[in-house]
């Protein structure tokens, strides 16, 4: 990796600057760099990335605390391009998060056969309900496809919010509309350390904050923390939680609809717990994705709880939170641990809480660098992902994953972001 933050005498003018080293942004650099074209990545973070983070070692490099699945896996071009880094990709589990492979618990016991044909029959509807929707002219909240009477509304409109990282209420049926079933798939290796070596040659400045952007004439002046770079073209791909901040301030002002956009399409908040098991404390057998309710006596349920086992390279879990309760694990997160170990004993024994070993946690709303997971479109606003990726004035362009109208929220939809925008520049450079 070429950090090249303590070199003074480098040139602070590139043909292309870019803000962000995560998976958009390397994406972008690769093919300007196959182009000899100048550039340079300005990276807030000490670290490459973005929202593929590694946990520390003292629990294990290996558990991604960012993202983790290669969504899409059937056409996903990040599995190939990590596949030639001699990581290997875990394609068997790809249908692990559907209703016939999920293992739905009550109180810690196993849904029968009746149970699960209600969940079926309420995700059929769910699914029926949202291809009327997003006909319509007119868009609304994602939640007006549940049917709130239901007693297992409280499982789909569970789902939704960890795929979204906010409540259904808040979420655009057109937009929502758009994402595409497929598999998933991981890597025990963890996808932070793969992303990482991919990463790596390619002209990063750390510990850059970017705090203004002049674009009123033909050469971009880029000022950081540090230093004044210029540039003929800049390239974007921080969040839109950053950008909705003005932690960097663009001279003149972006347009109207540009910051529209920005606002329209916030971050949403999806959080994990790790947790470390002594070694035998699961089979393979037990691998797999878990769906935890709690009832009340009358059936009700009034808590639910996501997670899949993992046995390699380690026994251990990987537990979800998502939306309001993503927010409240960043801030009383013992209250979760307490909250996880008492559904756990529920299934597996009182006895299974000795096995734990570790827990970890992310905090992305609380992240600086992202204030968010993934972004997300307010109802009536489905078409802002264009007008978000939309450059200005062919010099100032932007990619990342809530630029992109079908795979938003996930790495090959910034991968393929970064990708397009770079191809745009290169195409614009002399003009």
């Amino acid at each position: 990796m070429e950090d090249i933050s303590l070199l003074s005498s480098e040139s602070i003018t590139y043909d292309v600057i870019i803000i962000g080293a995560g998976i958009a942004g390397l994406a972008a650099s690769k093919v300007l760099k196959k182009n000899g074209i100048s550039y340079i990545i300005l990276e807030a973070n000490d670290k490459l990335g973005g929202r593929a983070k590694m946990a520390p070692k003292n629990f294990g490099k290996w558990f991604d605390l960012g993202c983790s699945y290669l969504h899409n896996g059937d056409i996903n071009p990040l599995v190939k391009i990590l596949e030639s880094k001699s990581a290997p990709v875990i394609k068997s589990k790809g249908d692990m998060f559907s209703i016939e492979k999920t293992n739905f618990l009550f109180n810690g016991f196993s849904a029968s056969a009746d149970k699960i044909k209600s969940i079926k029959k309420a995700d059929e509807q769910f699914r029926n309900n949202l291809s009327h929707a997003e006909k319509h002219d007119f868009d609304q909240a994602l939640s007006s496809c549940l049917e709130k009477g239901s007693p297992l509304y409280p499982i789909l409109f569970n789902h939704l919010t960890g795929l979204n990282g906010i409540e259904p209420n808040f979420v655009s049926i057109k937009d929502y509309a758009k994402v595409k079933d497929g598999p998933d798939f991981y890597m025990e290796s963890g996808l932070a350390n793969i992303i990482e070596k991919w990463g790596s040659g390619l002209k990063i400045r750390y510990n850059t904050t970017v705090r203004q952007v002049s674009w009123a004439e033909n050469i971009i002046q880029v000022e950081t923390n540090n230093t004044l770079f210029k540039t003929k073209k800049l390239l974007v791909t921080t969040s839109t939680g950053v950008l909705s901040t003005n932690m960097i301030n663009f001279s003149p002002s972006l347009p109207s609809y540009k910051i529209a956009a920005i606002n329209n399409l916030p971050m949403g908040i999806l959080n994990k717990v790790g947790v470390l098991f002594k070694s035998g404390t699961f089979q393979a057998s037990d691998e797999g994705w878990y769906v935890a309710c709690s009832q009340d006596e009358k059936a009700k349920i009034f808590s639910i709880m996501s997670y899949e086992i993992r046995t390699k390279p380690l026994n251990h879990m990987i537990i979800f939170f998502g939306g309001k309760e993503g927010k409240e694990l960043e801030n009383a997160p013992e209250e979760f641990f307490t909250r996880i170990r008492s559904v756990l004993s529920k299934t597996f024994g009182d006895a299974f809480q000795e096995r734990i070993t570790k827990f970890i946690h992310s905090s992305w709303g609380l992240n600086d660098f992202t204030l968010g997971s993934y972004s997300y479109a307010l109802p009536g606003t489905s078409n802002d992902r264009e007008l978000l990726q939309k450059s200005l004035d062919k010099k100032l362009f932007f990619a990342g994953e809530a630029t992109s109208d079908y795979f938003y929220g996930t790495c090959h939809g910034a991968y393929l972001s970064g990708i397009r925008v770079a191809e745009e520049i290169i195409s614009k450079l002399d003009t």
